[in-house]
């Protein structure tokens, strides 16, 4: 190997493009090919850029490093023979806030319930299924007002988190409102009268937080591309009521009613564009524990983001 460096050497030596008393360098314009230093006790001899092929040996000729990109090969030579040790140069994280995520913005979507159980009610004379919701009018508006992403040196992917408040109407099917069962008991249904009855409805708002992993895909169409995203989205209850309308009169109860002060959502999206179609799978139930129907809401809806 010792050999090999002082032919290397005598070439560009005899080239002679650039030449300084330790560094000799070979090159075309403002550009090196190829440079070799020696400092007395080494030599190295780098082709291309900080990326490219880099060999150096000490003066005894007892370790070559040999590097090529982010891989540098060793050959030692010790009393108990010559050995080959390989390294890989670990490729840096280059994390920032200025991904382009699709969360801010306004939201609407469609409630139901995916999963539900009335095995609390029983042995109670209440009507089947009471809290089963009018599809139509169970509307979610989210607004989304924060967001913070980090990216990827390639900037085709970035984990989103952001703040946003959710506005859940949960709209009645049936003539029905609820209540706490004296106040302080398992959530009941009350019956309305139906006739002229345009609306009853639970009303529940969240402060929300997402954990979302946004992924750009290859396919566009102008300055737009197609993106995939996926997680989680934490809520905290912060306000909740029931409201019924009649033509002339309407009535609003201001409650806990036994909700959830927490929940997660696992939310789905894809979108092209400044447009997004999502679903939030809701995994905490709407009531705690034995304290009312056990529910868990699904929503299906679009976004606006960026607006």
């Amino acid at each position: 190997m010792k050999r090999l460096i002082s032919i290397i050497l005598c070439s560009l030596l005899a080239i002679n493009l650039f030449a300084q008393t330790d560094t000799t360098k070979v090159g075309t314009k403002n550009k090196n090919v190829v440079t070799v230093i020696e400092d007395g006790k080494r030599t190295q001899v780098t082709v291309g850029n900080d990326r490219g092929v880099e060999v150096i040996t000490d003066d005894w000729g007892d370790t070559t490093h040999v590097r090529i990109g982010r891989r540098t090969f060793r050959v030692i030579e010790s009393e108990n023979g010559t050995y080959v040790k390989i390294d890989k140069e670990e490729r840096q994280k280059n994390w920032t806030g200025s991904f382009n995520p699709h969360w801010a913005g306004l939201e609407f979507g469609m409630n139901m319930f995916h999963k539900s159980d009335y095995s609390l009610y029983n042995n109670l004379e209440v009507p089947q299924d009471f809290m089963d919701l009018h599809y139509g009018k169970s509307i979610t508006v989210n607004l989304n007002f924060a967001e913070w992403a980090f990216k990827n040196e390639a900037n085709n992917f970035g984990l989103v988190t952001g703040l946003g408040f959710s506005f859940m109407d949960f709209t009645f099917d049936q003539p029905i409102t609820i209540e706490k069962e004296g106040g302080s008991g398992i959530i009941m249904p009350v019956g309305l009268n139906p006739d002229g009855l345009k609306k009853t409805k639970l009303n529940v708002t969240y402060l929300t937080a997402p954990l979302i992993l946004e992924v750009k895909t290859p396919l566009r169409a102008g300055n737009s591309r197609l993106y995939l995203a996926g997680g989680v989205i934490g809520g905290v209850n912060i306000g909740s009521h029931t409201k019924y309308k009649y033509r002339n009169d309407k009535e609003k109860s201001r409650s806990n009613f036994n909700l959830n002060q927490f929940k997660y959502d696992l939310t789905g999206r894809i979108g092209f564009g400044d447009f997004t179609v999502f679903v939030n799978y809701g995994m905490t139930p709407l009531f705690k524990e034995g304290r009312g129907p056990e529910l868990h809401p699904v929503t299906f809806g679009f976004s606006f983001p960026n607006i």
